[in-house]
């Protein structure tokens, strides 16, 4: 039986250039999806109401001691159309009209690796592989 090799990197660019130095990077993606309250006999509730979908990112990076770290903070988001694409394993998402919300950079203490931490916003989302071969997509009912 052969074994079966996991993702343990992601990959990040920018308007197709690759972010290097990546220490962790993540995609959040919420359609604040919450539950109705009803009065019912069995005490379950019966449905759900979906808000507006929120697509968020996050990505640190490592301090070089000598070079200077990726300045997306600078990007100017306003003039031009900036879309970051994640690679993980066999999954590759390109979050699209990206902002910027906030850089923090920090080093917990001495000995430690130096942080450069970016947070961002996307309003659309494309899943540019689609369906994973071991969970399909399109759920059925389940009986």
């Amino acid at each position: 039986m052969a074994s079966i090799l996991y993702a343990d990197r992601m990959f990040v660019s920018v308007n197709g250039v690759e972010v290097l130095d990546i220490e962790s990077a993540s995609v959040k993606i919420s359609d604040g999806t919450k539950v109705v309250p009803t009065m019912t006999r069995n005490r379950r509730n019966k449905g759900t109401v979906k808000g507006n979908r929120e697509i968020t990112g996050s990505v640190a990076v490592a301090v070089q001691n000598a070079l200077g770290t990726p300045k997306l903070e600078e990007i100017d988001y306003n003039s031009q159309s900036v879309a970051i694409t994640v690679e993980h394993g066999g999954d590759r998402y390109t979050l699209t009209d990206v902002d910027f919300v906030d850089a923090s950079q920090d080093a917990s203490g001495v000995g430690s690796e130096g942080k450069k931490s970016f947070n961002l916003v996307a309003m659309d989302v494309i899943d540019q592989v689609g369906n994973s071969a071991l969970f399909n997509t399109s759920l059925i009912q389940l009986s």
